[in-house]
């Protein structure tokens, strides 16, 4: 995955990873700036609930704005993938 693209981000190195996705550090060319972007994992991707569950966390995150909290720049999709895009940290 390091040096593809994720919709128009592209993608420099992984930071971490979890049950349900990884997350990259990456590039968006469009706004030059890094950002992190969180991948749900192929193995989850037929599992409807997990699916929506994820776009959920988009959802609600992005409708919080706390200090706290880091602010969502995107949502999509890129290969069947969901993904979301956020401030790096």
């Amino acid at each position: 995955m390091i040096g593809s693209n994720i919709g128009r981000y592209q993608i420099i190195e992984e930071i971490g990873h979890g049950g349900m996705a990884r997350v990259y550090r990456a590039f968006d060319p469009r706004f030059k700036r890094d950002i992190a972007i969180k991948v749900m994992t192929r193995d989850l991707l037929e599992d409807p609930t997990l699916r929506a569950r994820f776009e959920r966390e988009a959802q609600t995150i992005a409708s919080l704005e706390h200090p706290a909290i880091v602010p969502v720049y995107d949502f999509g999709e890129d290969e069947n993938r969901p993904y979301l895009v956020m401030r790096l940290m």
